[in-house]
This record gives C-alpha cells, sequence and structure tokens, in this order.
C-alpha cells in the first residue's frame, strides 16, 4: 500500500524470505499463487553490518512487539483480525473495508539495509482502504498475481500482473486489493536526497516527490527491473556481499540512478544554469521517444518528429539543456538496453556479446566493448557470464 515496516506476528511462516518483485509467479509450480515462500527466488534477510539507523519503513506507530519488532522482517498469517491490524499500523490506514473467505491468508517479507530494501505482500481476498501520506520514503511496486486499484485525487492506476508503479509518497491514497501480490522495492527518501547531489541533480525546498505512478517508458521500466533483479541476485542473496559498506552504496547508487530514470519525479540538474527550470515538454517528449524506441532504426528526424521540432531545433534543445546531443542520448539508450539483455542473456543458450551488440544497432564489437566498459566499468563479457 505504501512503504511497508517490517514486522512479524506469532507463528508467522519463514519471515526471513524476500521474493524477487520483478519476476511473476510461474502459474505451474503451485495452484496457489500467493505463497510468500514459493514462486519466487529468495534472498536471505539480514541487519546490515554496521547499521545502527533503522529505515523509515522499519518504524511503525503501533505498540505491539509481536507486529513492530524491526528485528523480525516478515508476518504470514490466516487470522484477519492480526493482518488487518498490520495493515493499519505499517500503511498509515485510515479507513479499512476488508471482504475476506475462509480461504483468507496474508503475508509479507522485507530483506534489506537502512536505505533500501526489497519486499514481497500478497492478500487473498478484496479490501479497500485509504491511507495517510508516508513521505519518508519511495516504494515502487511490481504486480506479481491479482488486481491493485490506486488513486491519490490526481492519477488513477488498475495494475494487472506485470505492471510496475510508484506510490505517491506525499499525498492521501485510495486503494483496492484483488486477490494481490506484490513485489515491492522501498527507498529511504532522505538517503535518496544525499544521494542525488552525486548525480547532479537537486530537489526544490519541500523535497523529491513522484510526479505520476507508471514509467516514464517501458524501456526505462525495464531498466529499473534489471537493476533490481541484479541487487537481489549479486547482493541481498550474497552474504559477503552485503557485509561490505561499499557493495551497499554501489548497490543503493545504481537504485537511486534507476529510480530518476524510470520515473518521473521533482528532481531537477544542478549542471543546467542556475536560471534554468525543469526540462520543457519538447526534451522531454524527445526523451521518451528515445527510450520507448531505442530497439527501433530511429535516428534525429525521428527524434525530432515525436518532440515536434525540427532536427536543427532538436540539437540546439539538447545542447542548452542537456549538454549532449540527441545521437549521443540514443545512443546511450541503446548502451542501457545491451546492458539489460546482457545481464539476462545466457551463453549456454546461444546468446553472444556480438548478437546482442548487434541487436541493439553496435556492429562494430571493438568500440562497442569500448564504450560499454567506460560506462559500466566491466566488459560486456563479464556481465553476460556473470
Amino acid at each position: 500500500m505504501g512503504t511497508p515496516g517490517w514486522s512479524s506476528s506469532p507463528g508467522a511462516a519463514d519471515p526471513h524470505r524476500a521474493a524477487d518483485p520483478h519476476r511473476a509467479a510461474d502459474p505451474h509450480r503451485a495452484a496457489d499463487p500467493h505463497r510468500a515462500s514459493d514462486p519466487h527466488r529468495a534472498a536471505p534477510s539480514r541487519p546490515a553490518s554496521g547499521s545502527s539507523i533503522a529505515p523509515s519503513w522499519l518504524v511503525a506507530d503501533g505498540r505491539r512487539p509481536d507486529l513492530d519488532d524491526p528485528r523480525v522482517r516478515g508476518i504470514e498469517t490466516h487470522d484477519p483480525a492480526v493482518a488487518h491490524a498490520a495493515i493499519g499500523r505499517l500503511y498509515r490506514i485510515r479507513d479499512l473495508a476488508p471482504a475476506t473467505g475462509p480461504d483468507f491468508r496474508f503475508g509479507r517479507a522485507v530483506s534489506g539495509d537502512e536505505r533500501f530494501a526489497m519486499g514481497d505482500i500478497h492478500y487473498r481476498g478484496r479490501l479497500h482502504a485509504v491511507s495517510e501520506p508516508q513521505p519518508e520514503s519511495f516504494c515502487v511496486s511490481r504486480v506479481l498475481a491479482g488486481r491493485y486499484g490506486l488513486s491519490d485525487g490526481r492519477d488513477e492506476i488498475r495494475a494487472a500482473p506485470g505492471d510496475r508503479f510508484v506510490f505517491p509518497s506525499d499525498r492521501v491514497k485510495e486503494h483496492h486489493w484483488d486477490d494481490m501480490h506484490l513485489g515491492q522495492v522501498m527507498l529511504d527518501r532522505a538517503a535518496v536526497e544525499r544521494e542525488l547531489a552525486g548525480l547532479s541533480l537537486t530537489t526544490p525546498p519541500e523535497g523529491l516527490q513522484t510526479l505520476s505512478m507508471e514509467p516514464v517508458s517501458d524501456a526505462l521500466g525495464e531498466h529499473w527491473a534489471s537493476t533490481t533483479r541484479h541487487l537481489l541476485d549479486g547482493v541481498l542473496s550474497n552474504d559477503a556481499a552485503m557485509a561490505s559498506p561499499l557493495v551497499r552504496s554501489a548497490a543503493f547508487r545504481s537504485l537511486v540512478t534507476a529510480f530518476v530514470e524510470a520515473f518521473e519525479t521533482t528532481a531537477v540538474g544542478t549542471a543546467r544554469p542556475a536560471d534554468a527550470g525543469a526540462l520543457p515538454s519538447t526534451v522531454r517528449r524527445a526523451l521518451a521517444f528515445v527510450e520507448e524506441h531505442a530497439h527501433d532504426d530511429i535516428g534525429v528526424v525521428e527524434i525530432a518528429e515525436a518532440a515536434r521540432l525540427t532536427p536543427r531545433g532538436l540539437q540546439l534543445a539538447f545542447r542548452r539543456h542537456l549538454d549532449t546531443t540527441p545521437t549521443a542520448a540514443l545512443r546511450a539508450a541503446r548502451l542501457r538496453g545491451a546492458h539489460a539483455d546482457l545481464e539476462v542473456g545466457d551463453p549456454t543458450r546461444g546468446h553472444t556479446v556480438a548478437g546482442i551488440a548487434l541487436s541493439w544497432g553496435f556492429a562494430n564489437p571493438g568500440r562497442f566493448a569500448a564504450m560499454y566498459a567506460a560506462q559500466f566499468g566491466r566488459t560486456p563479457r563479464e556481465t553476460l557470464e556473470a
């Protein structure tokens, strides 16, 4: 519903497992798509080494130790009263109207550190609720099963399996759950805002806010998904990685970068002149078109048409507002696309660096490898074989 807390109840079924929030459940594994223990590969839940500051989603307003103990990071219950008490506290619910049956089940599990966490939440039944703002954190979710309706008085979505969205943390929200199962990534807002400085970004005085619930494009939504898969596979599931502050910091930095790229926020660049405002709509349209069609045969002419500019006007707009060119922006988008394909590629199934590079328009393997290494800090072969 928003950014959840870590909690448990007596008799919880293995609260220390967090599922990948971006892999849909395998319908052939189990008849029940809401088993928290299963259709997803789990990451171990552990406190981060040396962590002393509890993240905002660890803190709940209630006083029951069985629900609010931050050392316990899961709940699994068939008791509606226990579930709704937890939901009410964790999500700051002011109105809750459930419709549950004899097969009711509720569960969630979370794993991460004080800046980020990945989790899994499922609810068997229907529920309508209104929740208060939770401005201290951001929560990006993907529907794994069922339906999730969300409105905030400005936007409204009806999310189905596979859909991604970010909760508007600064506004009152109305929720409709229908046999819902979500994968979630939580980001501490204060930590995100501190990280933005390293990305040459800043926020308005009121702090960072999201401007829409859905990703700005399918391509950037997939880039967010690949980043979170890497976090699960390479960090949360790796004891040595989670014990390293440097690794955790690098993982968080990559999450923040993917977050502000994939979702429209109030972050603005600091590299532009002090009197420059947010990007004009023409540039935003051009960037969205580039991300959406990076895999297609497009160039400056097509990008300019999408932005409703002349090619010359597009060049000037990119130089003025982004200090780059449309061609460079397209090349960067294709590099990100190739990176995502390399991350999920499998050499045993015939995937090759050259083949993936060519599919994204890089005909020269040597030049592609050099650009890739400069962008991602490792060779494309290392990514493919990881």
